[in-house]
């Protein structure tokens, strides 16, 4: 006879909720990570965008002060400062226009810098993917454990036995 208090359905009812919220909260805290893991840096965030048909107007009225052009595959992006107003800004250029536009930027008198885009580095690629990994490895470790764990009704004790043998 067990003098413990029987939770049944309950009980069941409450591990299954359980066990709903806390894979919700693990694939919730999977997609923060994965966010703050592929932000870009804040070069890109404090310069504002800026169309390349506006970047030309600019460039028409010498209205760049410099720019720095950093190459990809098939196209460039520009960041550096406007006369006036004076601030940041940033475009996108295809790259068959930088010989012409360094050209003219340099007659206008604005400093000039080309750099290459860094490709990704197995430095850069396994802290992007550190944090992918780490909830994969703690998955399943949990599953691990769920499935060492053996079956019993609910408000029974661990041992195998019965009490007082």
């Amino acid at each position: 006879m067990s003098f413990a208090p029987s939770g049944g359905a309950f009980a069941r009812g409450m591990s299954v909720y359980r066990t709903v919220v806390f894979w919700l909260m693990m694939i919730a805290l999977a997609a923060v990570l994965w966010q703050m893991a592929s932000k870009r840096g804040p070069s890109s965030n404090s310069a504002s965008a800026m169309s390349y048909s506006d970047f030309m107007n600019c460039v028409d009225q010498s209205n760049v002060a410099s720019a720095k052009l950093i190459e990809s595959q098939s196209t460039a992006r520009l960041e550096g400062k406007l006369r006036q107003p004076a601030r940041d800004f940033s475009a996108t250029i295809p790259k068959e226009v930088i010989p012409d536009l360094t050209e003219r930027l340099r007659k206008q008198g604005a400093s000039v810098e080309v750099a290459e885009e860094k490709e990704a580095n197995w430095v850069t690629i396994v802290i992007t993917l550190a944090p992918l990994v780490l909830i994969l490895i703690f998955w399943f470790y949990m599953m691990k454990q769920r499935q060492a764990r053996p079956d019993r009704p609910a408000g029974t004790p661990p041992s195998s036995g019965p009490i007082g043998d």
